[in-house]
């Protein structure tokens, strides 16, 4: 009896064993999955996480619909309205006039006997649908000037695909605190997309044009490389960078009258495929702590997108603004 007793207690029947195996891998099985769900769910979180983060500091996505290109403004930024390319006006020379189905039918029997009346007259006066009239030349996108050009420049910026301004604080003389104007332009090579020699230059070219203009000399190791974002958990696409900073050693006449403070120029370029895109933050220097400046102009960078890219020269389609029925 003590035997069996022992036995039973060792666990040492076929039953028993078989059991105790089919625990042991339950409980492993059980176990893997409770930890791939944990993981999951922390991923979920800093998902969420990031796209607070990008919400808290930065509108909805603007889009330029012609060129494919994306990108998220600071809050602080609006947009500025592009110029308008053509027109539809009816009246205009050249363009038939509307016509009323219902009245031209309850007139004709009136024409008619009218003409039988009338003796053939000598002047030739095409009527609606008699000719078709000469089709208006269209409106060339680089003939239409453009109101979003920076004024404090002496020499327009290329290939402005959209432009945007905000009234931001800075620290002044004395630590007071003025208010002063920013602007982000964002530009490509997309015109210049019948010549391929110039469109590839379209980096080197705009860095020779802003240095002239704002008489600066530009050294190689001024050309920073940086792949952003840099924060971890971003779910984001790497955009590689080539940064410059510009700050004009003088600021007088137009752009003393529009700035009024010390302002940088901070030149941020990235290509995708024959595609090259900059994007140009005009900023006072000193601004204010509240502007929360450095971090949404990194923010608003990470979101810069080319869904296409492929060089071709755009349509003249306007930028497409964000759902958020602001001015993105």
């Amino acid at each position: 009896m003590n035997f069996l007793k022992r036995e039973w207690r060792l666990g040492s029947t076929p039953r028993s064993r078989f059991g105790g195996v089919l625990a042991l891998g339950l409980g492993l099985i059980f176990g893997c999955g409770s930890e791939d769900y944990q993981d999951r769910l922390d991923t979920t979180a800093k998902y969420f996480e990031s796209i607070e983060l990008q919400n808290a500091h930065l509108h909805g996505p603007w889009v330029d619909s012609a060129t494919s290109i994306s990108l998220r403004l600071p809050l602080q930024f609006v947009e500025l309205p592009p110029p308008e390319l053509g027109t539809t006006d009816a009246s205009a020379p050249g363009m038939p006039t509307m016509v009323n189905p219902a009245i031209d039918a309850a007139q004709g029997d009136e024409e008619e006997e009218e003409e039988e009346e009338e003796e053939p007259s000598t002047t030739n006066v095409p009527k609606f649908g008699d000719a078709r009239p000469a089709p208006r030349k269209p409106v060339e996108e680089d003939s239409v000037p453009d109101p979003r050009q920076p004024q404090f420049l002496n020499t327009p910026l290329p290939g402005i695909r959209g432009a945007f301004k905000a009234p931001l604080a800075v620290v002044a003389a004395g630590g007071r605190t003025a208010v002063g104007s920013g602007y982000v332009y964002v530009l490509s090579n997309h015109h210049l997309a019948s010549s391929h020699e110039e469109a590839g230059r379209f980096h080197t070219d705009l860095i020779a044009l802003l240095s002239s203009a704002l008489g600066v000399t530009i050294k190689g190791d001024e050309v920073r490389q940086t792949t952003l974002p840099l924060r971890p958990n971003a779910f984001l696409k790497p955009v590689d960078y080539k940064e410059l900073e510009l700050e004009p050693a003088e600021q007088d006449g137009e752009m003393a009258r529009e700035f009024g403070v010390a302002t940088r120029f901070s030149l941020h370029l990235h290509s995708d495929g024959d595609v090259q895109v900059a994007v140009l933050f005009v900023l006072p220097r000193d601004l204010d702590v509240g502007e929360l400046f450095p971090t949404r102009r990194t923010l608003s960078l990470e979101t810069l997108r080319i869904d296409n890219p492929i060089l071709t020269k755009p349509g003249g389609g306007a930028a497409v603004p964000s759902a958020s029925g602001s001015a993105f």
